[in-house]
């Protein structure tokens, strides 16, 4: 808990145009707090030789029950953020969660999030945060998991790619393209 400021600093800074990203800073503690209490939930951060967070990676290994537990939790933050006028236009996609499909089959691993700050890239520390997510997995006897990428963010389809992600399908997501792609765990 106590690197969630630091995380919340690199999605912001890293993740632009995530449109989850867009909801603040407030929203995001608020989610980063939500999502760390559900007993699925495996994070890891990277820090550099002065203790700074460079990266971290989110996931869960039963992504169902933890949606079930996160989202009544941040839906007073989501509310809050989405009333300031300069998120309004995000209003249109987050209705979208009304009618946006679950990916198929159901996969109860997901990667859900991984930042590592620009001045740390090209290090190995997005798959030595991968690699540390795995461990966990396969401790749980984890052997497949997800992850989704927006469609447009050909340098991080290409990262999962690079790591033996393989592409699965496309959906519409918050009203825009999704790629999924799954990876075995130990390969």
């Amino acid at each position: 808990m106590e690197d969630i400021g630091a995380v919340i600093r690199l999605q912001i800074a890293f993740l632009q145009g995530s449109l989850v990203t867009e909801l603040g800073a407030s929203f995001l503690d608020q989610f980063h707090r939500a999502s760390l209490q559900h007993p699925s939930m495996r994070a890891f951060v990277a820090v550099d030789s002065r203790s700074t967070v460079v990266g971290f990676v989110q996931a869960s290994c039963d992504v169902h029950a933890f949606n079930q537990h996160v989202k009544p939790r941040v839906m007073g933050a989501l509310a809050r953020a989405l009333a300031a006028p300069a998120r309004w236009r995000l209003i249109p996609h987050f209705a979208h969660v009304l009618t946006d499909r679950e990916p198929q089959p159901p996969m109860p691993a997901e990667l859900l999030l991984l930042v590592v700050d620009a001045s740390a890239r090209r290090q190995q520390i997005g798959r030595a945060l991968v690699t540390a997510l795995e461990g966990a997995f396969a401790a749980e006897r984890v052997s497949c998991y997800r992850v989704a990428v927006r469609s447009h963010l050909t340098v991080a389809r290409a990262f999962y790619l690079a790591t033996g992600f393989q592409p699965e399908q496309e959906l519409s997501v918050l009203g825009a393209p999704m790629t999924y792609l799954t990876k075995v765990v130990g390969e």
